[in-house]
């Protein structure tokens, strides 16, 4: 059986769009693992184009509520980001603040918050997650700092990478906080800020939503 020789002595070319490569075929166009991981040929101009993709914005949503948060400690409350959107194709977002992702692919999702306490002085642990119906997605985010004065805001940035197969088309995302009751009273609510200018009001909590296209 002949063998193949060492890649090192084979000519040197300057490739073109039209040759080929070899790889694993690790996953499907779907996201999902393709069993065996064969071994397959890709020409440089998908790989091309695979690596030329850019997040392209689908919708930035932000509350027009003064304030939002828990009735009480350990008391999930689910955040709203203002009025529906359903302008995208891939992912629209109700009232409630309930994410639809209506395509496969990868997301980028970044959620902003504008958090503060009432009581003076108080420890104030906030924690924020996703959910899609039936489990946390990602991480738990803590929030926990001492309030020294009523009108602190502390900004809050999340930011998470979501990849969306074929499974979970029409699924859905929530994005909810609570009050842990190891903060040292039932405190912490997201408010929205009233600039002393021409600028618009800063919203109490803000979701941007990207995909790779």
């Amino acid at each position: 059986k002949e063998k193949m020789a060492i890649i090192y002595s084979y000519p040197t070319l300057t490739p073109q769009l039209g040759d080929k490569v070899l790889g694993s075929n690790i996953v499907d166009a779907s996201g999902a693992a393709v069993t065996g991981n064969p071994t397959v040929q890709y020409t440089f101009t998908d790989i091309k184009t695979l690596v030329d993709q850019q997040f392209i914005e689908q919708f930035s949503a932000s509350s027009t509520a003064v304030s939002q948060g828990p009735a009480a400690a350990n008391t999930v409350h689910q955040i709203e980001f203002g009025p529906a959107i359903n302008t995208s194709t891939s992912v629209t977002i109700d009232v409630n603040g309930k994410v639809t992702w209506l395509k496969t692919g990868t997301y980028y999702v970044t959620q902003e918050y504008y958090l503060s306490g009432t009581t003076n002085p108080n420890v104030m642990f906030t924690l924020f997650r996703t959910y899609d119906g039936s489990s946390q997605v990602g991480p738990t985010h803590i929030h926990k700092s001492v309030i020294q004065s009523n009108n602190d805001l502390h900004s809050i940035v999340i930011n998470q990478m979501v990849n969306i197969t074929d499974t979970e088309v029409n699924g859905y995302h929530v994005y909810q906080m609570v009050r842990d009751s190891g903060g040292s009273a039932n405190d912490g609510t997201l408010y929205k800020v009233t600039n002393n200018n021409t600028w618009t009001a800063t919203p109490s909590a803000q979701l941007t939503i990207s995909k790779l296209t």
